[in-house]
């Protein structure tokens, strides 16, 4: 009984201590902003401590106030014997918590780490947790998979490709784990070293003093690492090593020069887990090992094979539990550090901390989050509607008026049309707003059409996160030169630009983009009206904005230099690859009216 009451008095001393900050908060916004804002994390959701699902609307994370409760969880409290104890607000005592986070990546390591000799490994988590069966997010290629270690959420959320060429935006709903830290502990060194630079450039965010740095193989990447912890003692430190990847395109997954790289990248995990020894940090850290996918023997990845998909996750620390980790996805890294130094996680990220992590600490359901209604169209979540099904495209157009349906429903087969499609390089097929969807980081979709002097119009679904050069959505000529002969619809980072051209002269017009467009699937119809000579675009069904073909271009031709309409490349197959997700293209000999978009939003069933 003694103890109850001078526990809850210790509770409410610190709930008044929380208190008398939060009404200094306005005289001393200066210094008590940045400590405000990091104890909001107290009021977040946390799916491993409730136990339910989260359904959550999109307010900002950064903005929330902070409860007295949530204030006292940022202290450790003691017994009357000075001893550490859980206290009845769920706090954990000191010695859980550590100060600092390592995780190593190793890009195209999947679980072969166990196929051949990893004396670094086997020594350093002789005693940790280990699982060879975690899953990685879809597709299975770098920047979707390291972006969903970082951010704690499936591809479909963070939006990131290879392609990306922009800065993490800092408004986005789903910060990365730095981000979370940076908020919570101002003075923090924070810093991360890539073999891939796309992790520093585009998918850490760069406005939150992340110490960055980048070579160009793994010797010396490591070589930089070592250098850095003689003299610094980071909260939280990223490193990549690239090298498994390039030996698993260039000789297979799995290949002797595969296995021989995983060892030697075993040397380098080996080398900062003993400089951190001699450093005396490794008390009080968390040491991870994670790949971000695998391959096949072909030499490929970004599919859904086994041997694409499973990745090994090994941790090491104080209080990891030596064993088996239980089910976990690649996206749980996220949770694991934030939970390791003590700090909620925000409420939209769907990651979780697994079983067998942590002494003493379950997984909870893993937390759900939805856009709502009101931002952007979202994947419908049911297949392409069937033809019979009195719902089909068929249904809602002539056939006749149709020169190619691809729905992208895993293949590129034109379902109505007389025209041929096939892909070229790689797809990777994803959820989409219909069935599925192709990403087209690597490889584009050719349908045989010659515009000639007709008119025309294209309808596709675009889901991106935006970019920064000028890709090509749907083209026919060399983009390289505006002048050339046909023309390209492009994306960039604020609108869509049409370009035609005639080997002499160019037109050019920009039509903006939705100012939500990074937020889910956006509709884009390209209406090319010969007879009115005028081009135009519409978003989401809107009333399309109409711009005329100027003088000099009102009788040249559409062909360009190949005989066929590309779908996420230029007409040479050669330009820079778009950073986008597209389904369901429809092409049709015609300029659609203000009734037939009315039509494809009826077939789209597109109320928001």
């Amino acid at each position: 009984m003694k103890n109850s009451v001078k526990r809850i008095i210790s509770v409410m001393l610190v709930a008044c201590m929380a208190l008398t900050f939060a009404i200094s908060a306005s005289a001393f916004e200066g210094f008590g902003g940045s400590l405000f804002r990091a104890l909001s994390y107290s009021n977040i959701f946390s799916a491993e401590k409730s136990g339910t699902d989260a359904n959550v609307k999109p307010e900002n994370i950064y903005d929330r106030t902070f409860d007295a409760v949530g204030f006292a969880k940022i202290f450790s409290l003691k017994n009357q014997n000075g001893e550490e104890e859980e206290t009845e607000s769920g706090d954990r005592p000191a010695s859980s918590i550590y100060k600092r986070v390592v995780v190593l990546g190793v890009d195209g390591g999947g679980t072969f780490f166990k196929d051949t000799p990893t004396p670094n490994i086997d020594r350093i988590f002789a005693n940790g947790a280990i699982t060879y069966e975690a899953i990685t997010s879809t597709p299975s290629i770098s920047a979707q998979c390291w972006g969903s270690l970082l951010h704690g959420v499936t591809p479909e959320f963070h939006m990131l490709t290879n392609s990306v060429s922009s800065p993490f935006p800092m408004d986005s709903l789903f910060p990365s784990y730095f981000r979370v830290v940076r908020d919570a502990f101002p003075d923090a060194e924070l810093a991360s070293f890539n073999n891939w630079n796309v992790i520093n450039t585009g998918i850490i965010e760069d406005e939150i003093g992340v110490y960055k740095d980048n070579a160009s193989d793994d010797a010396k990447v490591t070589e930089l690492v070592l250098n850095y912890l003689d003299d610094h003692d980071p909260t939280l430190l990223f490193v990549h090593f690239d090298s498994c990847d390039g030996a698993g395109h260039s000789s297979g997954y799995g290949s002797e020069k595969h296995l021989k790289q995983v060892s030697t990248v075993d040397g380098y995990i080996g080398q900062i887990y003993d400089k951190m020894a001699e450093k005396k940090l490794l008390d009080d850290t968390l040491f991870i090992v994670v790949p971000d996918h695998g391959g096949t023997p072909g030499g490929s990845h970004g599919g859904d094979s086994e041997a694409e998909m499973k990745i090994m996750v090994a941790i090491a620390g104080k209080t990891v539990q030596k064993g088996t980790i239980g089910e976990m996805a690649i996206r749980d890294i996220a949770s694991i550090v934030v939970y390791a130094l003590n700090l909620e996680q925000p409420e939209t990220w769907t990651s979780r901390v697994p079983s067998g992590v942590f002494k003493g600490v379950e997984a909870g359901e893993r937390p759900v989050y939805e856009f709502p209604e009101n931002i952007r169209y979202k994947n419908q979540g049911q297949p392409t509607p069937l033809k019979d099904s009195g719902k089909y495209i068929t249904d809602f157009f002539n056939a006749e008026e149709i020169i190619g349906y691809i729905t992208l429903d895993g293949e590129t087969k034109v379902d109505v049309g007389d025209y041929d499609a096939e892909q070229r390089d790689k797809l990777y097929y994803v959820d989409g707003y219909y069935g599925q969807a192709a990403s087209m980081d690597d490889g584009y979709v050719k349908l045989r059409y010659i515009p000639n002097s007709d008119s025309f119009s294209v309808s596709l679904w675009l889901n991106t996160r935006g970019i920064g050069g000028d890709p090509a959505i749907v083209s026919n000529k060399n983009w390289n030169d505006g002048r050339t002969q046909g023309f390209v619809l492009s994306l960039r980072t604020s609108d869509i630009k049409f370009n035609l051209g005639n080997g002499n002269a160019r037109m050019d017009a920009e039509f903006p983009l939705p100012s939500d467009y990074q937020n889910g699937w956006t509709h884009v119809i390209l209406i090319v009206d010969r007879e009115n000579n005028v081009v135009k675009l519409s978003y989401d069904f809107g009333e399309p904005i109409s711009v005329e073909i100027p003088d000099s271009l009102k009788s040249c031709s559409f062909n360009g230099v190949t005989n066929s309409i590309n779908f996420g490349q230029d007409g040479t197959g050669s330009y820079e690859p778009l950073p986008a997700t597209l389904d369901d293209i429809i092409v049709f000999d015609k300029a659609l009216t203000a009734d037939d978009i009315a039509a494809l939003k009826e077939y789209y069933q597109a109320e928001r």
